[in-house]
This record gives structure tokens, C-alpha cells and sequence, in this order.
């Protein structure tokens, strides 16, 4: 549970998703807890830690002994960790990746001028509408996605609940893009939680009534949406392929921390040890 002060710390301190606890709690359903500066969330059986430190540099021996902390606390059958490094050499992973985070510093932001006439020429066919709700509409938009593209079991729960992450943030921001005849064609979230940084949560795009330049002309309201709120930084996501790190680096994004992720199945204690450890 996150008391008042831990709250300010987190709002404070954050920069990566993972520290936006309504983002989290929603798709989780798990309970925010700090180890020292990490943050974790505990659900169903499950350890959600993420290795980002709140308010002081990366010390990996200090987030393992965080992690250690977090894990004999909740005793879940599996973890997932987040962290600039994850050094595991476990039989029980699951899952590994890795990538980048992306960040637009808006103290040095200047957009191009041939980015501009791409937002101009979109703005032209499409109407920008700035929202709280995430309507049926959306939910049609993802599912386009869904299937049309490979999506892996744990992307797609993740956009099945973003509907309920929206409900539950006063801090969410859902940008859309209509056509001419008011279809909902694109739509970015963004959310203004942390008090340094916005975040560019998810952004999806109709193949069926695409308009070149919507992607862009949404991400520019994002950006003016977050220098209004007297944001520092965008985090603009995960590289995750070579056509989304190209657009990022267009914007002026650059990596700024490294993102590894590993979901693992902890070896069940025998009855000799758990008894040691209630003694």
C-alpha cells in the first residue's frame, strides 16, 4: 500500500510507465508497494518489480537486494522484472527482451519544418478531439490492430484492460483523429502523471482509412499538451522496431535508458525451508 509520502516520491521520481501505479494497477490488478526507491506491485501470484530507482542513481547489487525484499515479502509463484540491467541465469525464464526507452527533451524541441507541412497536409483531411473517456470506438481501433498484426499473448491483455487504466486516471489524456465524415481513423494516450515527464502510452492507426500524417499531428498535441503542463520531458516508449524508432528519432527522441524485461517461474521452496523461515 503507498501512503501519501511515497506518493509524492513516485509522481516525483517518475520517468519510466511502469511508475504510473494506475497504469499498472489497472492492467495488473496489483497493489502498489516501495522497496526503498522501487517500486513493485503484488497480484495474483505474481511480482510485478520494477527496477527503476525513484530518486537516486541505478545500483544493481541495491536493486537486487530490493528485489530479495519485494519476493520474501509476497512469496509469488512468478516474477516479473523490469530494469536498466537484468542479470539472470535462471532456468525457470520464461520470457526475456530487451530494447530502449525513448525521450524527447522539450527544453531543446524544435520541429522541422518538413515534419510541420506533414502535420499541415494531415490536419487538412482529419479534426483532433481531446478526451478523459475511451469509447467503443477505441476499443474497434485495437482490435483492427489485434488483427492485423502479431501480438503476443501479454500485449494483447494489456490493451484489453486500457479501457480500465483510462477509467481509473484523472491523468490520462486520450487524443483522437477523425476523418471527414467523423470516423475515428487514430488516437494516441497520453498520461501527465510524473511531474517531470509526459508519457506517450499507446498509439494506434486504422490500415482501412489511413491519412498519412496522423500519427505525427497527434503526437504534436501530445507535445503541446505537455509543455502546457509545464512538463520537462516526453517519454516517448520502447523502440520495438525499426519503422517506430525511425518516427521517435524524426521527433527528436533519443535512447535514454536501457529496458531489459524477464518473467520468471521461482523454484518452489521444499517443506524443510519454509519452516526454517518461520522460525
Amino acid at each position: 500500500m503507498i501512503k501519501a509520502g511515497e506518493a509524492d516520491l513516485i509522481r516525483n521520481n517518475a520517468c519510466v510507465p511502469e511508475h504510473i501505479t494506475r497504469y499498472v494497477g489497472a492492467i495488473s490488478g496489483g497493489e502498489p508497494h516501495l522497496f526503498g526507491s522501487y517500486l513493485c506491485y503484488t497480484a495474483k501470484g505474481t511480482l510485478v518489480f520494477v527496477g527503476y530507482p525513484l530518486g537516486e542513481p541505478f545500483d544493481e547489487k541495491r536493486m537486487k537486494r530490493a528485489l530479495d525484499d519485494a519476493t520474501k515479502r509476497s512469496q509469488p509463484e512468478q516474477v516479473a522484472i523490469v530494469a536498466p540491467v537484468v542479470s539472470l541465469n535462471n532456468d525457470a525464464i520464461i520470457e526475456r527482451s530487451s530494447d530502449y526507452y525513448y525521450r524527447l527533451d522539450l527544453n531543446a524541441f524544435r520541429i522541422t519544418p518538413k515534419t510541420l507541412n506533414i502535420i499541415r497536409r494531415a490536419s487538412k483531411e482529419i479534426t483532433i478531439e481531446k478526451t478523459d473517456e475511451y469509447c467503443d470506438e477505441n476499443v474497434d481501433l485495437v482490435k483492427e490492430f489485434v488483427d492485423s498484426h502479431q501480438v503476443s499473448a501479454g500485449t494483447r491483455f494489456i490493451f484489453e484492460h486500457i479501457g480500465d487504466y483510462v477509467a481509473s486516471s484523472d491523468t490520462a489524456l486520450v487524443i483522437n483523429g477523425r476523418d471527414r465524415n467523423g470516423k475515428l481513423i487514430a488516437f494516441d494516450i497520453a498520461d501527465f502523471d510524473a511531474k517531470e515527464y509526459a508519457f506517450y502510452m499507446f498509439n494506434f492507426v486504422s490500415r482501412r482509412r489511413y491519412v498519412p500524417g496522423v500519427s505525427d499531428a497527434l503526437l504534436y498535441e501530445l507535445i503541446k499538451a505537455a509543455q502546457e503542463k509545464g512538463k520537462r520531458y516526453v517519454n516517448l516508449g520502447l523502440g520495438i522496431n525499426k519503422g517506430i524508432v525511425f518516427f521517435k528519432l524524426k521527433w527528436g527522441g533519443v535512447p535514454f535508458l536501457p529496458y531489459e524485461y524477464a518473467l520468471y517461474r521461482r523454484a518452489k521452496r521444499n517443506i524443510l525451508e519454509a519452516m526454517l523461515q518461520k522460525l
